[in-house]
């Protein structure tokens, strides 16, 4: 319990903190907005200019992307970016001032003060993806005309996302502390958590069938997989739930080692 409050002073007392939470709120909720008023235009086009192709996705193909990921199924979803990165400074900035020496001296147990700060964001972080989904669905519902907006419903028994994002968000919590303990600073952790996903894992799917074959492996395609937003699903060999307990393995090995070279290395 005195771990538990420490960690609370210290994630409360700090505005790192305070600012992601914040931008996450005003990114989520923001995109999500914007995201439902294309739809309208898109729509409204198509059905002045049905030669343009197949229609535009209705709103409920979109709410894989609600809340905490943005609009992830027409840009990478940047929410649970901001929390990975408040959950790698919150370890990171004890590296950098020193006081994670203080936080050792006084509770020796290293791995207990790893994983209960690890535990504390993911429930936090959790949380707040569950609010801002369930917000993200109604700003969604709201802005979206009768035809975009026919078959969005909390009745619909596909509406995966609002118990998958708040396990995704904490599990990508754990990997960011995780990669925090790891690197000990916070411009390389927070790039390494930013590019491995928006940027190496897209790079390697665009690779035509190869990359295909390849990007099943990859752990946050596993996420998208589980979040129902990966684009194709011809090349899986398993199921969503699978891909769940993938992308969890691969956060356990990464936070794993974090603790292991926690406990060996000075601090």
């Amino acid at each position: 319990m005195g771990v538990l409050a420490a960690e609370r002073i210290k994630l409360t007392s700090t505005r790192s903190p305070l600012w992601c939470a914040v931008l996450t709120v005003v990114f989520a909720l923001g995109i999500t907005a914007l995201f439902g008023l294309l739809l309208n235009v898109a729509h409204s086009t198509w059905e002045s200019r049905p030669d343009l192709g197949a229609p535009p996705p209705n709103a409920d193909n979109a709410l894989a992307g609600l809340g905490i990921m943005g609009a992830a199924p027409i840009i990478p979803g940047f929410g649970y970016i901001l929390i990975m990165i408040l959950a790698t400074l919150a370890v990171t900035n004890e590296y950098r001032f020193g006081t994670i020496k203080s936080t050792f001296l006084a509770m020796p147990n290293r791995s207990l003060v790893l994983t209960t700060k690890a535990a504390m964001i993911a429930v936090g972080g959790a949380l707040l993806s569950a609010v801002l989904t369930f917000l993200g669905f109604f700003i969604l519902k709201g802005v979206t005309n009768d035809v975009v907006g026919q078959t969005l419903s909390l009745s619909n028994g596909s509406l995966r996302v609002f118990y998958a994002v708040p396990i995704f968000v904490a599990l990508t919590v754990f990997l960011a502390v995780g990669v925090g303990a790891l690197l000990r600073q916070s411009a390389g952790a927070i790039s390494l958590l930013i590019v491995w996903p928006v940027l190496v894992e897209p790079i390697v799917g665009a690779f035509g069938k190869y990359g295909k074959n390849i990007e099943v492996f990859l752990p946050f395609k596993n996420a998208d997989r589980f979040l129902g937003t990966a684009a194709d699903s011809s090349y899986w060999h398993w199921g969503p739930w699978v891909s769940l307990i993938y992308f969890a393995a691969f956060v356990a090995i990464v936070f794993g080692a974090a603790l292991v070279v926690v406990n060996k290395r000075d601090a």
